[in-house]
């Protein structure tokens, strides 16, 4: 299965902005409980600028976001969400043409989920995305521990919950009891790309 990356990216960028309008913009987002609503779009705005003008000093570490989220302070939501629209055509353009970081709609859809839980509706995801990332991510997880001379293991799971586990948003308890087919505590700490949830999101199922 193939998938347009151009095309995710925008589809989770329109959600986004579709979720967050005409909403209380400081309401936090647990899956960053550090971040507003109107945080995490200013962080997702200034990843296409800091794109835009080459600034990946730090990247994609927490003073690189925090920066972005300094930026956008004193914007509203409205002009964050219109920066981003205006910014993201060319990342959006490379994207589909191949030429593009397909990692960086990781981020976006990501984001998208955190929002999605944060206002209590179930995430609406670019059509395809899960069915062609997860199983990326897994295989590297998978391939990775093997490489590093632990004995192999292999997980069944929802793509759903594959994506938000191996981006730190289930707790290691979560991730611990999933149907490993070995215990996977001896590596379990590899699997979180960002980190570990702390409490458990109660994230519903996202929509079809």
């Amino acid at each position: 299965m193939d998938i347009d990356f151009g095309q995710a990216y925008r589809f989770a960028r329109e959600e986004i902005a579709r979720l967050v309008e005409g909403r209380d913009d400081t309401v936090i987002v647990p899956a960053t409980p550090l971040w507003s609503l109107h945080d995490v779009v200013a962080h997702l705005a200034g990843v296409v600028e800091d794109g835009r003008i080459g600034n990946f000093d730090g990247a994609p570490g927490e003073a690189w976001t925090a920066a972005q989220v300094l930026r956008g302070a004193t914007n509203s939501t409205a002009q964050l969400l219109a920066e981003w629209a205006e910014g993201a055509p060319s990342l959006e353009e490379a994207l589909t043409a191949g030429t593009g970081p397909w990692h960086s709609t990781l981020d976006v859809v990501t984001h998208l989920c955190d929002l999605a839980n944060a206002v209590g509706v179930p995430a609406h995801l670019p059509p395809g995305y899960l069915e062609v990332v997860s199983p990326r991510l897994q295989q590297g997880f998978e391939s990775g521990i093997v490489n590093e001379g632990f004995e192999p293991l292999t997980l069944s799971a929802t793509n759903f919950e594959i994506f938000r586990a191996r981006f730190g948003r289930r707790t290691r308890d979560e991730v611990r009891a999933m149907s490993w087919s070995r215990d996977p505590e001896d590596c379990l700490d590899k699997y979180f790309i960002f980190g570990v949830a702390e409490q458990s999101l109660h994230e519903l199922s996202p929509a079809s």
